[in-house]
């Protein structure tokens, strides 16, 4: 028996049994089952059940609120009563283009990260093998080691060639034989090969010579081919995932095991070199030219953008020009500023892993922070950026905060680098070998500590419990089984109409900015308390003020919009700052009759501010509400409650 059926099979039965089920869907808590016959679900039944927390009906779906381990429970459901009645149709999640753009990272580096964190550990060891003088270059055990280290990257394409491939829904094995194509053997140096047939945007910084042709059409391709890029593969499979979706529809069902593979490989993989490929050189050569320009005209400027960008441009594999305006450094005048300018960086990591590692409560963030810490000692911060800071985005943001100010210490002491040599075994890089002095390497010891000072600090004062494996993509807890949920019931602080918080009028409260919750149009004038706790703040005007419950539930009550100026005598508070209330007391009177009078809004919002400590957020599927009724429910795991108080 699966470990859920018992539970899955009483389910089905009482949503009228598989025939009943239209098509079900889950989110990170609950299953959205939508039904022919609504009438046939026993709701009473369902929410009686010790392995529910609650069912409800909305959005025309019945829902049925389980927990974190919801997924094993659908995945239990689908085999009961197979897949072929499914349907994915639950809307996209949208979000800013940096949000959907991160969570695409992510979700298509994760998968790669337990050998990503494995070969950064085997290069570091060979590093420090190297250094201490315990090995040479050319001994076998440096070779092979060496070769362990840098698999992973070397190869990046195609293991992101599987992963993307399968994010975007295409299949995966197609997907790792477009990104094997990118770094084939010898394809840069064949492609490069013998005199130029022309240049493209000649006696431009773009300039890109072309030495071979497609059957006519000219082939652009990096001298130092695709190796360890991450954004290439990820285009092109983007790309291949529509081809081979229109092939799947219109190709004969006999044919499409071999000739759907074989036209998206031939069709993505010639766009992929002969137009994607491209516009990613065209990217760097962009880049390049802007930071010559830049250095140029101030210098103190130049290197604090150098400093800002170059981790985000780790993430888009776009750091080369930044590598290369170093070396041509080191070509002049034998050391490099610019390289030394991005030094501190990857120990900026080293100290938010370490920061995250120290606070959190996650077994498998610990599992993923340590080693990403150690790989960054040595200069491999991809660990650190898809695993660690990435996904929760303020913390990449301290790193880069850190790598500013570390940089610049070096900049402005003229500290360059003698050597190109990163993380702790780069350190000697700063001796100046002509004349053996020691300054430049005390100058970054001190940039080095100042950098990681500033994101260790940031890191740790800002951590929050549960930013850590809450998203749905990488659950944390994979073993909820004996996870018991913990409930707290919102009473609702004032009567009239319930509405969904997407339909008010202000947009901080439209947009969820400020938490989960509901909008309620009132039709009596009081607000009450809607759980035994504490006001933290009460604006003076009387039209909003937050409680916090005895549990930790932290409730915004905001009654209407542009409300925070009024002059009239509309709002009479009864409690002030800082008292203890009891549920149901009177907290403030609103005139709601002159509000209307005057020409003011009434929607009253009613938000639960750190809906992100909670594993969901409930609404009541009432149209209409009194006052001390339940409003919402906020959901919390043991596991979660351990992380709160933390």
């Amino acid at each position: 028996m699966a470990k859920y059926e018992q539970l899955s099979n009483f389910i089905i039965s009482n949503v009228g049994g598989k025939e009943n089920i239209v098509s079900i869907t889950h989110c990170m808590t609950r299953l959205r089952i939508k039904l022919n016959d609504k009438s046939k679900a026993n709701i009473n039944e369902l929410e009686n059940n010790k392995e529910i927390i609650s069912c409800q009906e909305a959005e025309g779906k019945l829902q049925v609120i389980i927990g974190t381990h919801v997924g094993d429970v659908y995945e239990d459901i689908i085999r009961i009563i197979g897949d072929n009645q499914q349907k994915d149709d639950e809307p996209q999640e949208k979000g800013s283009f940096i949000n959907v753009f991160a969570a695409t990272i992510t979700k298509i580096v994760v998968p790669a990260l337990g050998v990503l964190l494995a070969c950064g550990i085997i290069s570091g060891l060979n590093s420090v093998l190297m250094a201490t003088g315990v090995i040479t270059a050319d001994s076998g055990t440096y070779i092979l080691l060496n070769a362990m280290g840098n698999a992973c990257l070397t190869f990046f394409p195609v293991i992101l060639g599987y992963t993307s491939a399968v994010a975007f829904g295409m299949d995966p094995f197609v997907g790792m034989i477009l990104g094997a194509i990118l770094i084939f053997p010898n394809i840069a140096v064949d492609m490069n090969a013998g005199e130029a047939l022309f240049t493209v945007f000649e006696g431009t910084p773009f300039a890109m010579p072309v030495f071979k042709t497609f059957f006519g059409l000219p082939i652009i391709f990096p001298a130092n081919g695709y190796t360890s890029t991450l954004i290439p593969i990820m285009l092109i499979n983007l790309f291949a995932s529509k081809v081979e979706k229109v092939l799947k529809k219109h190709l004969p069902a006999v044919t499409q095991q071999f000739m759907t593979p074989f036209i998206t490989i031939l069709f993505a993989g010639a766009i992929g070199v002969l137009v994607i490929g491209p516009i990613s050189m065209i990217l760097q050569n962009g880049l390049q030219a802007a930071l010559t320009w830049l250095i140029g005209t101030s210098k103190i400027l130049a290197f604090a953008v150098i400093t800002l960008i170059y981790q985000p441009l780790v993430i888009f594999g776009l750091h080369w020009p930044l590598i290369t305006l170093g070396i041509m450094e080191f070509a002049t005048g034998g050391c490099s500023l610019i390289v030394a300018s991005i030094f501190p960086a990857s120990f900026t990591h080293m100290a938010a892993c370490l920061a995250v590692l120290l606070r959190t409560k996650s077994p498998k963030m610990k599992s993923i922070s340590l080693p990403a810490f150690l790989s960054a000692c040595f200069c491999i911060i991809e660990p650190s950026i898809y695993g660690v800071t990435l996904p929760v985005k303020k913390r990449f943001a301290y790193c880069m905060a850190g790598g500013l100010v570390g940089g610049l210490i070096l900049v402005l002491t003229n500290s360059p680098m003698y050597a190109v040599s990163m993380g702790v075994t780069g350190f000697m890089a700063f001796v100046n070998p002509a004349v053996g002095n020691f300054t430049g390497l005390i100058w970054c010891l001190v940039a080095c500590l100042a950098a990681m000072a500033v994101t260790f600090t940031l890191t740790w004062v800002t951590y929050k419990p549960g930013e850590d494996g809450k998203n749905e993509d990488d659950v944390v807890y994979e073993s909820t089984k004996n996870i018991t949920h913990k409930k707290e019931v919102i009473a609702s602080p004032v009567s009239g109409e319930v509405k969904a918080l997407f339909t008010m009028k202000d947009e901080a409260f439209a947009k969820g900015s400020l938490g989960k919750g509901v909008c309620i149009v009132p039709d009596e004038g009081k607000i009450v308390a809607p759980f035994d706790g504490t006001i933290g703040a009460l604006y003076p005007t009387g039209h909003a003020l937050c409680i916090e419950s005895e549990n930790g539930a932290q409730v915004l009550i905001h009654v209407g919009t542009d409300t925070f100026d009024v002059k009239e005598n509309i709002f009479t508070t009864l409690k002030k700052q800082g008292d203890k209330v009891k549920k149901g007391e009177t907290l403030i009177k609103v005139d709601l009759k002159k509000m209307k009078e005057i020409g003011l809004n009434t929607e009253t919002a009613v938000v639960v501010t750190n809906s992100n400590d909670y594993l969901d957020v409930i609404n009541t599927n009432k149209n209409r509400i009194s006052c001390n009724e339940p409003l919402m429910t906020t959901v919390i795991s043991d596991v979660s409650l351990e992380m709160a108080k933390a």
